[in-house]
């Protein structure tokens, strides 16, 4: 009986990438079912040394250079997108191509001259592998390492100086993959921290796009910001005391209670409060009696707001003196506009109905009240709170928002915008 036994070794090291054909590239939407991202017209070619290590009886080694060339290679991989139960984006994959047209690889040096007779059946077994190799690290990419990257994503936003309140983006559907784009619907509710008490109404349905004109659009529906009006009244946050600190000193004469009458303080609009206490300056305590709800069509939005206004006099002795006090309901209409992807917003015109209530200097006219409740806090104050804004989109040191803009429509603002995204450099290192 004849027993033969044999180990082989191959390496190869110092492997430069000599020539490389950047592939074209593309996204398809394949409706109600997913995406495909596919590569095309990939040629690469590599240089490299190789070493052999056969024992045989006897150990024989031998050694050279290597070329190889992949030309004419092509990929794709498809993916569904989905929902998870708690309405992050999941996403999966559902097929993997991979197509090397052609593959050579030629060695130098040694016995190379009889190592490349059989370089075909090589080509073709490494080829195989390499198909193979790229499909498993495509789909363990997308089932592993992408469904990680969209668990990290943020699907409760903290807001406030303290966190204490919460921008819920999750999902209320799957999204869905129409002709040309994907369609996908989030929550959109403002709470508080801690409380998931859901707002006692209901968002009216947002309309499908009728063309896809713009990379991204998004709708904002008027109960994004009524679920931001409805918290902050439960929580009691809608209350504020004015007093002359907190006013732009250009302003701050107007809580005067003793002033000429050009000058348009408080003592001079009612001059029973600056007979009555004169040489004072006049405090507010404001406070939301329901909470504020936003209207929007294609001409404007308009904010319904009511509240009350106690005014007080500070006297010399640091005590508090009751003046009297207003109902106020107002319709503001508001001008929206768009600072990046930054929503604003600023008071174009309001109407005002003034109730007085209470009073402890005798009878009030609400007509000489109309300018100086709006112009001294109700403008200020909201104007001050649209300056601040609603993010739209979150910003990304890669992805580059331009062409942006916004168009009113029924119950929601649309706001578009093209995508520009720069890729991060990749550098390979093959370290001998």
């Amino acid at each position: 009986m004849l027993c033969l036994s044999y180990c082989s070794q191959h390496e190869l090291w110092r492997v430069q990438i000599t020539s490389f054909q950047q592939p074209s590239t593309a996204v398809t939407i394949n409706p109600d079912r997913g995406l495909t991202w596919s590569l095309s017209g990939v040629c690469i070619s590599l240089h490299g040394d190789w070493h052999m290590s056969v024992r045989f009886i006897s150990k024989i080694t031998d050694h050279g250079t290597l070329d190889a060339n992949a030309s004419d290679a092509s990929f794709s991989v498809s993916v569904a997108l989905g929902e998870s139960a708690t309405g992050e984006p999941t996403i999966r994959t559902t097929g993997c191509t991979c197509r090397i047209d052609q593959l050579r690889i030629r060695l130098h040096g040694g016995a190379s001259w009889l190592y490349n007779i059989f370089m075909k059946f090589v080509e073709r077994r490494v080829r195989d592998g390499i198909q193979r190799i790229i499909c498993e690290h495509a789909k363990n990419a997308v089932n592993n390492d992408w469904p990680r990257k969209l668990a990290s994503l943020p699907m409760e936003v903290p807001l406030g100086l303290y966190n204490q309140w919460l921008f819920d983006y999750r999902l209320v559907s799957p999204p869905a993959l129409k002709s040309g784009y994907v369609e996908s619907f989030y929550k959109g509710e403002f709470f508080n921290a801690g409380d998931w008490t859901e707002a006692p109404f209901r968002p009216s349905p947002l309309p499908s796009p009728s063309t896809a004109d713009h990379m991204v659009t998004v709708w904002v529906s008027n109960y994004v910001l009524n679920t931001v009006g409805y918290v902050l009244q439960k929580r009691g946050v809608l209350h504020y005391n004015l007093t002359m600190n907190k006013l732009p000193e250009k302003f701050r004469g107007r809580l005067n209670t003793t002033c000429s009458v050009s000058s348009g303080c408080i003592g001079a609009l009612v001059p029973c409060v600056g007979g009555k206490f004169p040489n004072a300056s006049a405090e507010l305590e404001m406070f939301a009696s329901a909470a504020p709800m936003v209207g929007i069509d294609p001409q404007k939005i308009i904010g319904s707001f009511a509240g009350v206004v106690v005014f007080r006099a500070r006297l010399s002795d640091g005590s508090l003196a009751h003046l009297f006090g207003i109902n106020i309901t107002a319709k503001i209409t508001v001008a929206p506009r768009l600072d990046g992807t930054v929503l604003k917003a600023s008071v174009a015109s309001s109407e005002n109905v003034l109730a007085i209530f209470n009073s402890s200097v005798g009878p009030i006219s609400t007509t000489s009240l109309q300018d100086f409740v709006r112009e001294t806090f109700i403008f200020p104050k909201l104007n001050e709170a649209g300056e601040q804004g609603l993010t739209l989109l979150p910003n990304n040191e890669r992805v580059k928002f331009t062409n942006a803009g916004i168009r009113l429509e029924n119950d929601c603002i649309r706001f578009f915008t093209d995508v520009v995204y720069t890729p991060s450099t990749c550098i390979l290192y093959f370290r001998p």
